[in-house]
């Protein structure tokens, strides 16, 4: 695949192998940036040190701030605003997956347009932000082209629109180092971006062009060697499913995930995600006729029957090599009801983007098949 660069919302999106060196024409006025990123991957990947050198050449200084974790709190991003503000930053660069660019995404408008990260959780509008630039070191996130963050607040895992970046750089070379869970958690992060939009109720014709194509890389590219023209595709697949997403915003299974995590962070998002879909898909198919599509685009085979969905889909994520369960990350049939109250007070409006009405005894269904 050639290297290419698109426009999409506010972002500009370079895509392919050493598509990190258009970032040098981009950061031209820039004084001093902030590095966001987390303890490991920005480095072992080599985007650290690739970044780094780029800003010296242009001699603008920056400082590093590498304290964001998985599943990213309110205090969090309020913690990096306020790390801007003293280093007095003029952009940021984001270096990392999906918690990393997330926490970036809402720091930037703090810093520019006030308050707190719960403020904006709670409705509050940004007026301005920060210049944003991406460097994207997963398969999954689709944060790098969509406008959304999520941030945890207690227990409560948040989903907003909270702005798009204004650089986004996706170099497969960067994911040749995720570790094989990773790979794995990532790529059914994407799937589901794809899944959940195409049969939500705001899908279009576009959002199942996106979403098709990506089921169908996510389908061919998981199951094989780690090369990197297998990383250069999915990555595209989970790039054109941000896209998907971001026109049509995912609903139960996402929605799931989010209560789980929020109760246990230790819970990986991807993890989350494939741990509670293959039933979740039980019961979206049955109402769905794009789930039969979608389904056939990943598993390359005809999927009629919900009872069939379900077991497909199982029999995928076991060949590469995932079997892991709730109860491998201490959930219980004593914490169903934290889970039911979450999801129909809390984040109920994930359930009114689909065409059907998804109920408690449903959601104990899918956690009671899910441990």
């Amino acid at each position: 695949m050639k290297t290419f660069h698109l426009r999409y919302g506010g972002t500009k999106l370079y895509f392919g192998v050493n598509a990190v060196k258009n970032l040098e024409r981009e950061v031209s006025s820039i004084e001093h940036a902030t590095i966001v990123t987390g303890k490991q991957s920005a480095r072992r990947s080599g985007a650290l040190d690739d970044i780094k050198n780029i800003l010296r050449e242009k001699n603008i200084e920056y400082d590093i701030f590498d304290r964001v974790k998985p599943n990213p709190t309110v205090e969090m991003a309020d913690e990096l605003a306020e790390y801007i503000w003293k280093k007095s930053s003029d952009c940021m660069v984001a270096v990392g997956g999906g918690s990393i660019i997330d926490t970036a995404k809402v720091s930037s408008v703090i810093a520019l347009s006030g308050g707190s990260a719960r403020d904006y959780l709670e409705g509050k509008t940004a007026k301005r932000f920060l210049p944003l630039y991406v460097i994207n070191l997963t398969h999954g996130t689709g944060s790098e082209i969509d406008r959304f963050a999520v941030l945890t607040d207690g227990i409560y895992k948040i989903g907003i629109s909270s702005r798009y970046t204004d650089v986004s750089i996706d170099d497969p070379g960067y994911t040749l180092t995720l570790p094989e869970n990773q790979t794995i958690f990532t790529s059914i992060d994407a799937f589901f971006h794809a899944y959940e939009a195409v049969t939500a109720r705001a899908s279009n014709r576009f959002v199942e062009t996106l979403s098709m194509e990506s089921a169908k890389l996510i389908g061919e590219s998981l199951p094989k060697e780690q090369t990197i023209e297998e990383k250069e595709k999915l990555l595209y697949a989970s790039m054109i499913a941000g896209i998907s997403l971001d026109m049509s915003p995912a609903h139960i299974v996402h929605a799931i995930e989010h209560a789980l995590s929020g109760l246990n962070p230790e819970l990986p998002h991807g993890c989350g995600l494939a741990i509670v879909g293959a039933r979740s898909i039980y019961w979206i198919h049955r109402h769905s006729e794009n789930s039969r599509k979608i389904l056939q685009a990943l598993l390359s085979k005809k999927i009629d029957s919900p009872e069939d969905a379900e077991k497909s889909f199982r029999e995928f994520l076991r060949s590469v090599g995932f079997e892991e369960t709730l109860d491998d990350y201490g959930f219980s049939r004593d914490d169903f009801r934290d889970v039911e109250k979450i999801l129909f007070e809390d984040l109920k409006y994930f359930l009114k983007r689909v065409d059907f009405r998804f109920t408690p005894e449903m959601l104990h269904d899918v956690l009671e098949k899910s441990l």
